[in-house]
Formats: structure tokens, sequence, C-alpha cells
């Protein structure tokens, strides 16, 4: 009997009820956490919030959590009463879970890495975007972004802590969504070999194609995490060196079944039009000359001023009003064990120049289901549809195909317009008309796209301190595009041409992405430490189809090849790559004060020049919570948090397929076909492009978060890159990819938050992010080279040892920098800040504005050579020098006699108000009563993207690029598609 009641205390146990709501509303919290601290036990609230534990022994502390509310420790014992606990919003985002390992979390607070999160609400509270990049502009620290052009379908450069390769490697970050990798590649199209501005493999830089992030939908998204460098991305390993894009989208919780439907309705105008420079009858006679050309322009002039017939060409063509159209609905909602979130979304686009657009279908379908303790199913499925024309601008070479280029060259008193029967005129100052070719001629692509990932987890050994448990993910990633750029036969520029007449380019692209995880997470507590442990595999497999097929001298009003005099394929690439890793990494927290986490990752890929080999991405990384140690208690009332970290990690980045292997090229030998040894060689010591970070940084919070601080600075180290030696021509090798020098990235981030007014009729937030960058070749094993652009007497970009390789370059020679080239800047800007402001007045009351200053940084504005060549630039016909010459001609003398490239590089330095919105809901007085109470809340309001620009830069905007998915030139315009101003009205109903 003694023995038996000796016992009994070790079996004793209590049950604790209550009820967890929101502090600011009282409304209940239907999924809030709520745990045993010490052990995996726990539970989670139920449609009204409500909650009952069992806690063993006489006494514990409940851990009480929820997505964006502070955490919130309560003691209890078996005397407790129903506990009604209330959790307030956490403005410092400490309590965030941020991805840490392939399947782990960490909350923000015990973070040591600079991870920036983008919310739903940040993504497109404020206006709608385009694309998912482009709604990321100006809210990352850290994150430099340039623009393929204004074209609709977006086409956005996005490079994270400076330059990550040298053009061997991929520029732009590895995305996964819901753990899928996803293909974020421009598929070439072929509008260059029309217009005749590149042949070959490197036309696809100036395709001004969008890249294919622009195919998910915004809408969709919950949440973005950016892992800006290797110190973060460690865990990614051989394709991390540009940075990780993580996207999780939207899932349904629990409760009742939510709907929304969001509405907008907008126009867009050009944003920035230069103002060609008037044509009068003095500039005619100093541009054309007193001579037979200047009285036969001169007659022209006159006739087209007589008749009314001056065209302002900018107007005419950047001119339209472009109606933008997005209808989003979402249901979402579950019981305990199954939750849902299904959606649709339209999005319709006009461009600002006649005939282009973008359009976008997308449905999705997220589903969790508990299957049993053992075993939780997540689903998630996306289907989009893509139909974008952009329309003919940028660069072409006097073959017609580009408004921009063309109307450089058209003087205002041209007439272009067609005739009653429709017959366009021939252009007397250029090779195209450049009506005909926007209202006739067809750049279109098409792209069907499928996402789904799939998530099996659950609990394989539980007891009260230690938990094991499985988690299997895989995903698949089909893209399908097809492409069509078509120049009729009768146009200008066909009928001039040497070729026979009609030109057609098709274009087809299957990408199939599959990858496969599988990982074991143990997690156990020792004495004061939490202990998780993980290790896994990691499978990515990647095949692309891609064929681009012309068709030269078509017959009258076919597209069809069979109908070409002439056809041929311009490419036919198939690509099989697969990469395979495996994972261990240790996180050790103790009693959140020091947290501390150690991780490799192997990877093998079939890109790499030895394949088989495996290659190790360490990373190490500590976080000091000083605010959770006893000393910090007489600084707490001001300071109430308090972190510094350190990290340091390494990760791979991948060549280019077919950059590190020799190959055959098809060959007709002896009216048989063969194969010949290609030009290009390999450094058989070759090994992959790595980086290494030092990441080192303080978070700080004042006065209970309403002051917030983050600073990071970090040392980024690229080693290895892979450049092509020159051998010489007697070998028969033109190039060698060889490991040809190091880089090193340095630079600040900071973010201040700072809440000056919260009380229950206002709340005023604003949040301020600084971030610079200065990059340096530290190792240079061949020569000095230029690379970019048009050649250096165009503008180029210089790599050299001890220089940035953003140092822009062009004639003429100066001896003391290597290769004997005049340095005229640096594309790098010297910082960015962005200024975002919230109010939130009243219950009803929104406003919101993102401004975003670029200092310093320059771009090869080669818009304003040709504008100068044909008379247009702003400002032609003035004479600040008072020479009696014309200053656009002044500076086109300078550069084509004196070869003085800097007059065509100009500063980019610019302030954008970005985003800027205005939202009312309507009080629910007014709505609680419609449809007997079935909406639940009306909002309504105004916003507005690129609203406003200050720059002195001399052309559209200083963001946009012809090569814009480069990793180095990203600064180089030839009349591109002109950014534009988006203006939006919307209505969100929630039932």
């Amino acid at each position: 009997m003694g023995l038996l009641l000796f016992s009994l205390p070790a079996f004793a146990q209590f049950t604790v009820s209550g009820t967890v709501r929101d502090q600011a509303g009282g409304d209940p919290l239907p999924g809030a956490a709520v745990r045993l601290k010490g052990t995996t036990q726990g539970v989670v609230t139920d449609l009204d919030g409500n909650f009952s534990i069992e806690v063993p022994g006489s006494q514990g502390v409940l851990v009480i959590s929820f997505l964006g509310y502070v955490n919130e420790e309560v003691s209890v014992n078996a005397t407790t009463r129903p506990l009604t606990i209330t959790l307030k919003e956490d403005i410092g985002r400490l309590e965030e879970v941020v991805v840490t390992g392939l399947a782990t979390t960490v909350k923000r607070s015990n973070l040591a890495n600079a991870v920036s999160t983008v919310s739903s609400q940040e993504l497109v509270g404020n206006t709608t975007p385009q694309t998912i990049d482009n709604a990321l502009y100006g809210k990352i620290a850290g994150v430099n972004m340039n623009a393929n052009g204004g074209a609709p379908g977006g086409g956005i450069n996005v490079q994270l802590r400076g330059i990550s390769t040298l053009g061997a490697g991929s520029s732009q970050p590895l995305y996964i969504v819901d753990g899928v990798y996803i293909d974020n590649s421009s598929i070439r199209n072929g509008r260059t070999q029309a217009s005749g501005a590149a042949a070959g493999q490197a036309a696809s830089n100036q395709d001004d194609a969008a890249n294919r992030i622009a195919d998910l939908n915004p809408d969709d998204i919950e949440r973005i995490e950016v892992l800006k460098g290797p110190s973060a991305a460690a865990i990614y390993g051989t394709r991390a060196n540009a940075g990780v894009i993580i996207i999780t989208t939207k899932k349904g919780k629990q409760g009742k079944t939510q709907v929304r439907l969001n509405q907008d309705i907008g126009f867009a105008k050009a944003q920035n039009l230069v103002g060609f420079d008037p044509w009068n009858e003095d500039k005619i006679r100093t541009y054309y000359g007193e001579g037979e050309r200047g009285q036969l322009e001169l007659e022209r002039y006159r006739e087209a001023q007589n008749t009314g017939r001056i065209s302002d060409w900018e107007e005419v063509f950047y001119g339209e009003t472009a109606m933008l159209y997005n209808t989003q609905l979402s249901l979402s909602g579950g019981g305990e064990k199954t939750q849902f979130f299904v959606s649709a979304g339209i999005q319709n686009e006009d461009g600002i120049i006649k005939n282009t657009g973008f359009e976008r279908y997308s449905i999705r379908a997220n589903v969790n289901h508990e299957l049993s303790k053992l075993f939780n199913l997540n689903l998630n499925t996306n289907y989009v549809r893509s139909d974008t024309d952009r329309g003919f601008t940028g660069n072409q070479n006097n073959t017609g195909g580009s408004i921009g280029y063309s109307i450089a060259y058209t003087p205002s008193y041209a007439q272009l317009f067609p005739d009653e029967q429709g017959n366009y005129p021939n252009n007397p100052y250029f090779n195209d008309n450049p009506l005909a070719i926007r209202d006739l001629a067809t750049n279109n692509q098409k792209v069907d796209r499928f996402i789904t990932s799939a998530s099996l987890d659950g609990n394989l050994i539980q007891t009260s301190r230690s938990l094991l448990k499985y988690t299997i993910n895989g995903g698949v990633d089909y893209l399908s595009s097809n492409s069509l750029v078509h120049m009729p036969e009768f146009l200008q520029h066909q009928q001039a041409s040497s070729e026979p007449a009609g030109d057609v380019l098709w274009g087809r692209q299957d990408n199939i992405n599959t990858n496969l995880q599988g990982f074991l997470i143990y997690n156990t507590s020792v004495g004061g430490f939490d202990l998780t442990s993980q290790a896994g595999v990691v499978r990515l497999d990647q095949h692309a189809d891609f064929l681009l097929q012309r068709g030269r001298g078509l017959v009258g009003g076919q597209k069809n090849l069979q109908w070409a005099q002439v056809s041929s394929s311009i490419d036919q690439t198939e690509t099989r790559i697969t990469d395979f890793g495996w994972v261990l990494q240790q996180e050790a927290n103790w009693e959140d004060k020091i947290i501390g986490t150690l991780g490799i990752r192997w990877d093998r890929s079939t890109l790499n020049m030895n394949q088989n080999e495996y290659y190790p991405f360490p990373r190490a990384s500590v976080a000091v919570n000083l605010n959770n140690f006893d000393f910090w208690q007489g600084a707490s009332q001001y300071a109430n948090a308090f972190k510094v970290r350190a990290a340091y990690g390494q990760t791979g980045g991948l060549p280019v397929y077919g950059s590190t292997f020799e190959s055959l090229s098809p060959q007709i030998i002896g009216g048989e076909t063969g194969g010949q040894v290609g030009t290009r060689g390999v450094d058989p010591n070759l090994v992959p492009e790595t980086a290494s970070e030092l990441e080192l940084g303080i978070d700080a919070g004042f006065l209970d978060n309403r002051i917030t601080l983050e600073a990071t600075y970090y040392n980024k180290k690229v080693y290895d890159l892979i450049l092509d030696l020159q051998p010489a021509e007697a070998s028969g090798i033109l190039a060698i990819a060889t490991n040809a020098a190091d880089l090193e990235n340095k630079g600040w981030e900071l973010g201040l938050g700072v809440m000056p007014v919260r009380t229950s009729n206002l709340v005023w937030s604003t949040q301020t992010l600084f971030w610079n960058n200065q990059s340096k070749i530290t190792k240079m094993n061949i020569p000095t080279r230029t690379v970019g652009g048009f050649g250096p007497s165009l503008g180029s970009y210089l790599l050299a040892e001890g220089y940035s390789p953003t140092t822009i370059i062009g004639t003429p020679a100066a001896s003391d920098v290597p290769g004997g080239y005049t340095i005229y800047g640096d594309r790098q800007p010297d910082f960015n800040l962005t200024f975002l402001n919230n109010f939130s007045i009243g219950n009803s009351l929104e406003f919101n504005f993102l401004i975003h200053w670029k200092k310093g940084g320059e771009n090869i504005n080669l818009s304003s050579l040709l504008w100068d060549d044909g008379g247009q630039t702003p400002g032609w016909s003035g004479d600040t020098d008072n020479n009696d010459t014309p200053d656009g001609l002044d500076r086109l003398l300078d550069w084509a006699v004196n070869g003085n490239t800097g007059v065509f590089v100009q500063k980019a330095d610019y302030v954008k108000l970005r985003e800027i919105g205005l939202y009312y809901t309507l009080p629910k007085t007014l709505t609680s009563g419609v449809g007997g109470g079935f909406i639940n809340k009306v909002k309504l309001g105004v916003s507005g993207n690129n609203f406003l620009l200050w720059t002195p830069y001399e052309s559209y905007d200083p963001e946009t690029s012809n090569f814009g998915s480069q990793p180095i030139a990203s600064n180089i315009e030839v009349t591109p598609y002109p950014s534009s101003r988006r203006y939006f009205f919307h209505l969100n109903v929630e039932f």
C-alpha cells in the first residue's frame, strides 16, 4: 500500500482549458498553438479559439503562439481556472517563423542571418503589381533590380548582394515555390534575328523576353523569404551563389469558409517621355544643309505644316492609355483535419504601345489533410496560362523591326500614316515605317505551366521531451512555351532586304523540372538545451527541349513554314541535368539565449566537369539574445530585444549548360552528314564557381519594439570564376573554359522600423532600408578584357584585377588603365534607400506609400546616341557653348571624331514614388444587413505604381536595359519599351 501511495505523484496530471483571443479586437484565434514548455506536447485552438490540454505533474508553463503575434507564456497548476489569453501583434516580427534548413524553421528572434521577408500585405496590399519580382522593388535591403524593358509581362533582373558570376553561371536567384525548384529562364524567341540586332546564341540577350517568374500570380502568395548570401543559403548548395528566394503560397486555416473577391480596374500611361526636339526651318537647314536635300526637306516640312500633319512620334507610339484589369477570387477554410485554399485569377493588361499586352489566367488548389498522427499530406497545384505581346522596341541593325530605333531618325513632319485602303507609305528617313511594324508585325508568346508539389510528414517516435519525425516532399514544374515572331512580306525593310521577303520565327520550349527530398528530424531537450538534428537527401532533374525555326520568303498572308522559300533551324537544343545532394544540420538553442547552427551539404551535378565528385558547402552561425540574460534586466525597459549574430557559409554556382564540355558540330562532308570537333576547349582541372560569406549583425528592439533596428555587414567572396581563355589561333581552339578569377563583394544593410504613433484611432509605422555594395576582382589569371555591350567605343565593362567588374570603360585610350581604356563610371550605385510609411486611421482608413532613392551609378545611354544622330534629342538645337554648332551635333562629333564614349555615359540617380495607396473599409453597420449578413467586409481603394520619378537620366527609365538578364552589362539601353505609370481602383469583398 505504501508503495502505491509513493507512486501516485509520478502519474499525477491535471487539465487546463481556456480561450485565445486577439488583444486589439478581442476576436478568437482559431489554430493558435498551445504547447507545454520543455516538451513536445501541444494542441491547437478550435474554431472559437478554445483549447484543452493535459499537463503532467502539479505545475507547468504553457507557451501560446500564433502567426503575426507575440508568444505568451502562462504558468499553470492544478488550481488554475479556465484562462482567457490575449496575444498582441508582433510589431517587430520577432516571433515570425523563418526557414533555417530544408526541413526546419526558427523564430526570427533566434535567427542568426539577415533573412528578409515580404508578407502578402506588403506584396500586393498597397497596389497591384504586374509580376512577383516587380512587387519586390525597394522592399528588400541588399537587392538591386533592372528591367529588360517596360513591356507588359515583366522581365526583371534580380541581383542579391552584388555580382555572383562573370557570365559563366546564373546571375539570378534560385526560386523555390512550396518546395518546388522552379524555372525562371528567359526563353529565346528570335526577335533579334528578325530585327538583325544580333545573331547566334547571343541574340537571346536582346530578345526582350520576360523571365518566367512572371507566370506566378502575386495574389496567391502568403510570404516570400529572401536568403541573400551564402551564409544563409548554404543549405541549398550548388545552385545558391546568387541567393535563394523562397515563396510560400496561401493555405487554408481551420475555421469557417471565407470567400474573397478582389476587383482591380486601372489604366497606365507612359512614365517619362523625353520630349523630342522640335523641327523647324532653321533646324532643317542646319541638319540637312542648304543643298538639294535641304530644299526637299523644307518643302516636306511646309506641306506638313500647312496640312496640320506635324506628329509627336513619342505620343503617337507611347501615348496609349493602357487599360488594366485584375480579378481574383479565393475560398479558404477547413476543419480540424482538412484545410483548403482555392483561387482563380485573371489579369489583363494592355501596353502603352498599341497591340501590346499581357494576359494571365491562373487556378490554384492547396489542400492540407491529416491522415493520422503518422501521416500529414499537403498538396499544392497551380495551372497558369499567359499570353504576351511585347511589340518591337530596343536594338536593331539597319534592318527594321524596332519602333524606338526608327523614330530616332524620323522627323515630326514625316508622313507615315496609311491611306484609306490601309497601305502604309515607305519611310524616307529610315528603313521601315514604324507604324506598319506596330500594326502588322507579331511578337507573341503563350505559356502553359503546371506547378505541383506534395509533401508527406508525420511523427515516428514521440516522448514528453523528444520527437523523431520525417518529411518527404517533391514537386514538378512543367512549362510549355510557344512563340511567334512574324514580319509580313510587304513591310518596307522586307522588300528592301537581299533575303526573300517575309520572315517568320516559330519557337517552342518544353521544360520539366522535378525535385524530391526526404529528411529525418530529431528534436530533444537536454538540460536547458533544445537540440534539433536533421539529415536528408535531395535530387533535382531538369529536362528541356528547345526548337527555334525560321522561314524566309513567305507566300502572301502565310506564316506557315511550309509556305516559305527558305526554311532553317536556328537552334535545337535538348538539355538534361541532374543534381544530387546530402544534407546534415545540427541546431542548438540554450533557453533562447544562445542559438547555434552547424550544417553541411555535399552536392554533385552533371553540369560540373567532374560529374561524380561531391563538393562540400558548410555553414555555421550563432545568435546571442543579450536581452534574455539576467544582467540585461536593468536595460529591458528601454531595449527589450538586443541580439548579436554571426554567420558563415559557402554555396556553389553551376556553369551554363555546354560551357564545360567539348562538343561536336554537325557538318555536311562529301555529301554525307558528319560531325566536326567544336572550337571550344575545357580545362581538365576545371572546378565549379563557389562563394563564401561572413555576415555579422545586430538586431535590436526598443520601447516594446516600437523602434527596431537591424544592421548587417557582409563580405562575400566568389572563387574560381569561369571565363574563356583564348589560346593561340594555331591550336584550332578559340576558347577554353577555365577558372580565371576571384571576386569580392562587401556591403552594409540597415533597417530601421519606427512606430511614432500607436493609439486606438491612429497607427503610424515607418520603415527605412539602406544598403550598398562594393565589388572588386581580387585575382585574375587571364589577360585583362572588356565584356558586355557593343564594344568599347560604345561603352563596355572592364574585367581586371583590382577593379570592379561593373566599371564602365570606353575610348579614347588611357595608359594608366588596364587594357588601355578610359574609365567613365560604375553601374553600381553608391547606395539605395527606401522609405515606407503605413497609416491606419480608426478602423477604416489606410494610407501607404513607398519612396525609393538610388544614389550614384551610371548607365550607357545609347538611345541618346541615336537621338543625337537623328536630331531628336531634347535640346538638340541648343548652343550652350556658343560655338554655332548645335549641342546634339557637338556630342555626336565628340564621340565620332574624338572617340569620346563618355558623352553617352550618364548619371542614373533617381527618386521614385514606387507605390502609393489609399483604402477605406466600409463600417460593418453598412454591410452587415446586406444579403442577410453574408458580406463580412467591403474595402475600397485607389493606388498607383511608379507614381512619380525624379532623375537626371536622359531617357525613359534609369532602371531599364537591353541586357537586363546579364550579370554585368545590365545598364545599357537602346530605345527600350518605356516604363509605365499605373493607376488603380480597388474593390475587395469578403464573405
